[in-house]
């Protein structure tokens, strides 16, 4: 991993009985180490990090991943960073089946806040 003084790491825990794959990822500010690769498989109980990092403390970070289960739809990680505010993060499902996503940040006290997005089979009731 580079040495970033400001950084985003978006950690992605598959516990679904699914797998997902990693379909690209894009950046509004900052750099990748290491960016997405397109066809990135995340298998059911994996787990996969990206870091997005500032060259300095002043600058934006931001960006999203855009993933797809194998039971189709898909599932974004998005965050901001800017160089004037606070970190803010999340993830957005579309057309999913059977799943549910869900996020948490951690150390935005800092400058080296994590974005952590975990999958997971979705509950049914009834």
């Amino acid at each position: 991993m580079d040495d970033f003084p400001r950084s985003l790491t978006i950690q992605i825990f598959n516990s679904s009985a699914a797998n997902i794959t990693v379909n690209y990822g894009v950046l509004t500010g900052g750099s990748w180490a290491p960016a997405p690769v397109p066809g990135t498989m995340i298998p059911s109980t994996g787990q996969q990090s990206y870091v997005n990092g500032a060259p300095n403390t002043f600058s934006s970070l931001g960006g999203q991943i855009v993933l797809t289960p194998a039971s189709g739809g898909t599932i974004i990680p998005i965050w901001s960073w800017p160089a004037d505010g606070r970190v803010s993060g999340s993830v957005n499902t579309a057309s999913v089946n059977g799943l549910s996503a869900t996020s948490q940040l951690i150390n935005t006290q800092t400058n080296y806040a994590t974005l952590q997005v975990i999958i997971s089979n979705a509950h049914t009731f009834g």
